[in-house]
């Protein structure tokens, strides 16, 4: 970038009172972790990650809030609504932040946008600022100037981001409550939060039951997050979690699912066998796909058309294949499980039964469409 590029976008963030950064994949992809970490201590400027971008500074420090998707991070919907100026890190300007439109950013909010692709820059929407730059060189000029500036700490936005984080985080927690059986997949969530070892990698996939996790478990792990592409490529959770084991040998790895997306690349099990990986696979089973679901009984009232399925004994399959793994029906039954998976060193599936129930996703879907 150029130096007058980077002055004008450190002008405009040092003068904001009101702003947020957004880094996606391309942060991620150009290694960039180190410096988003120092420009983010250095300035003291909030941080939300998306995509690959997830984890890539750790959910836990100070001034990192989270998932840039307002589809799961309602604490993040209502601060980019609230914006003034918004620095996006290699991240496309597409549906994930709302084309950039004002469903997600005030009309006036001031974007500076940086992206290796050129004709990403202000392609949804029109920005103040565009450099076509890698994400790390970018950072490494703006740090080289941001210490000529007394960044002050922003503490009145800061304390309302935290108190919108609290909140929606309250509302969860509020939901997982919820004992009872068929389990809630916030219940679950909250469970499994605390059951995991604190290094274990994450591989995402579809399902209702999905977009609760993504919700509840932090990401702090850069490499440690990865799920379905922006083509919605169900199914991919099960290879994904075979490359990130065999790039982490020895580390935790777990697949997310719902019972549907497992269905797309089930035979894959087999290969977690034959090349003895140890991934723990939890499986979300409503015995149907949750989000269609839910999206058509909002049109329909109860009528659904091709979203049931029947309660499939996944862990059977597992053993099928020669794994191992186990059915959970109780809350009280999920924490031990994990352990036993992990402990197990064989691919371990754990089929959780769980009552559909409409997630953040989902209601951010139903919303758009309303509109």
């Amino acid at each position: 970038p150029s130096r007058e590029e980077v002055e004008q976008a450190l002008g405009m963030l040092f003068s904001a009172e009101r702003p947020v950064v957004i880094a996606g994949s391309g942060a991620w992809w150009g290694h960039a972790e180190k410096e988003l970490e120092r420009f983010i201590k250095t300035t003291r400027l909030p941080l939300y990650t998306v995509t690959l971008a997830r984890g890539i500074v750790s959910d836990a420090q100070k001034n990192v809030f989270g998932y840039a998707d307002p589809a799961i991070n309602r604490a993040a919907l209502a601060a980019f609504q609230e914006a003034d100026v918004v620095l996006v890190l290699g991240k496309r300007i597409d549906y994930r932040l709302a084309l950039g439109g004002p469903r997600l950013f005030d009309p006036a909010a001031k974007i500076i946008q940086v992206d290796l692709h050129g004709p990403e820059l202000g392609a949804a929407r029109p920005i103040e600022l565009g450099i076509c730059a890698d994400v790390k060189a970018t950072l490494q000029a703006m740090l080289e100037l941001a210490g000529e500036k007394a960044w002050h700490p922003l503490s009145s936005w800061s304390r309302k981001l935290r108190q919108l984080d609290s909140e929606y985080q309250k509302k969860l927690d509020t939901l997982a409550m919820d004992k009872a059986e068929p389990l809630h997949p916030a219940a679950v969530f909250s469970v499994l939060r605390d059951a995991y070892p604190k290094d274990t990698l994450y591989s995402w996939d579809g399902g209702d039951f999905v977009h609760w996790g993504r919700a509840m478990i932090p990401a702090t792990m850069r490499a440690g997050w990865s799920r379905l592409g922006p083509m919605g490529t169900i199914g991919s959770a099960l290879p994904n979690c075979i490359a990130m084991q065999l790039a982490n040998p020895g580390k935790p790895v777990t697949m997310i699912t719902g019972d549907g997306s497992l269905g797309f690349y089930i035979a894959e099990l087999e290969t977690l066998v034959r090349y003895k990986l140890p991934v723990v696979i939890v499986v979300g089973n409503d015995g149907g796909w949750g989000l269609e679901r839910e999206l058509q009984r909002e049109i329909t009232g109860d009528l659904t058309v091709a979203c049931e399925l029947q309660h499939t004994r996944y862990d059977l399959v597992m053993k099928g294949f020669g794994g191992d793994g186990e059915t959970v029906e109780r809350l009280a039954d999920l924490a031990p499980a994990v352990k036993r998976g992990f402990a197990s060193g064989k691919p371990y599936l754990i089929n959780v039964i769980v009552r559909g129930s409409r997630s953040p996703f989902t209601e951010w879907q139903i919303m758009g469409k309303k509109k």
